[in-house]
């Protein structure tokens, strides 16, 4: 069975490395779900350089390994930190290895240095901006309540100049659901290609979003339909990452007989924490609190393997139910080819245990991308 795991069967499943330099947050998006984001505390170097070993002395590693520098706002950390960090990880690594790293920004800090250092070190970066400044401002403010998204918009600018390798990542609220053009031809005239849209989601401290509402799977294929259409009109095409990510799927090898995706499968994902806590499973588990599951941390490094995970109790709780419902959506759920069983961190936010199939993140983010995907493929198709 699945549920049962040696540190052998974990050889090569880790695909990302997850570190969180600091918690905090030089911003205070009101859809925000990390509950930390006040601390100011920084990780060590020893902690990032033991979060690498732990993976590279037990062969984690896949093929596609990438270390992603991610948590409240990696870049409130000097550039001359990572810049050591680089090098402590680097010295993990198997002899002539490559480790690339990627790392998530609100923005806002962006500057020469910043550039210089990403340039150096060949680092992909993605920038959260959700738009146009009459939506980004309404969700995404500073802690003094102001609008954020001029500052973000001369960072994004910035990355662009110097040929930073950039993304953007939008995040979907009920009030995007009318403005699909706008948004095209925002990104569209700010040069960016590569793009990936997150729902408002119910997530750790966010407990409610304002897409829980009636008709929302409606409006939100009419959404997404007009985002894919007004994606091809562009010159150059925009390239969105769900409708890219349903593809992939219909592609790969496996289709249709995977058994799981990147998050409910154990090691697949490894986050660590400011002081080394380590997680799997969905990232967004970093920091939440459960009775069941008390921090969802499931080793402390530097001194925890992946043999002494494997045999952690909150590791075989946690393991144990998202396998239960990961099985229950492969057993019930049309689109588990396509989604895998979900985000373990969705179910347990919205339903209140693993054990669960069926979220509003999953209906929109997994079952109406995947409708609306096919839908523009198959009239891509007749139309050449």
């Amino acid at each position: 069975m699945e549920q049962f795991l040696t540190p052998e069967d974990l050889v090569g499943v880790t695909r990302l490395l997850i570190l969180q330099p600091t918690a905090f947050c030089n911003v205070d998006c009101d859809y925000c779900s990390l509950p930390n984001r006040h601390d100011r505390k920084i990780m060590s170097h020893e902690t990032a350089a033991a979060a690498a070993r732990f993976v590279f002395e037990s062969s984690l590693q896949a093929a596609d390994f990438t270390v992603v520098w991610h948590a409240g706002e990696p870049l409130v950390v000097r550039p001359d930190w990572y810049r050591e960090a680089f090098k402590r990880i680097a010295a993990e690594a198997p002899r002539g290895a490559t480790v690339p790293h990627a790392i998530q920004t609100n923005g806002m800090l962006i500057d020469e240095r910043w550039c210089e250092l990403f340039l150096a070190h060949d680092v992909r970066v993605g920038v959260s901006i959700d738009g146009p400044a009459f939506l980004h401002d309404a969700r995404r403010r500073s802690r003094s309540g102001e609008g954020t998204h001029a500052k973000a918009l001369k960072g994004l600018r910035m990355l662009r100049a110097r040929g930073v390798a950039t993304h953007v990542i939008c995040v979907i609220t009920n009030a995007s659901l009318t403005h699909a053009r706008e948004l095209i031809a925002f990104f569209s005239d700010e040069g960016v290609v590569d793009i990936g849209f997150n729902i408002e989601e119910v997530e750790g401290v966010n407990l409610q979003s304002s897409l829980a509402r009636p008709d929302v799977v409606s409006d939100f294929h009419a959404f997404f339909e007009a985002i894919l259409a007004g994606a091809d009109q562009t010159i150059p095409p925009l390239r969105i990452r769900e409708y890219r990510n349903t593809l992939a799927m219909l592609r790969h090898p496996g289709f249709g007989s995977m058994t799981a995706n990147s998050q409910n499968m154990p090691f697949a994902m490894l986050t660590v924490g400011v002081n080394g806590e380590l997680f799997t499973f969905s990232p967004e588990l970093a920091g939440l609190r459960s009775e069941t599951y008390a921090d969802f941390v499931v080793g402390r490094l530097p001194v925890a393997t992946a043999r002494s995970v494997l045999s952690d109790p909150v590791f075989t709780k946690l393991w144990r139910d998202i396998w239960s419902g990961t099985s229950m959506c492969r057993a019930n759920c049309r689109y588990f080819n396509l989604c895998l069983g979900g985000a373990p961190v969705n179910k347990l936010s919205e339903c209140h245990t693993f054990v669960a199939t069926e979220t509003l993140a999953c209906k929109l983010s997994q079952q109406v991308i995947a409708d609306v995907s096919l839908g523009h493929l198959e009239r891509s198709m007749t139309e050449s």
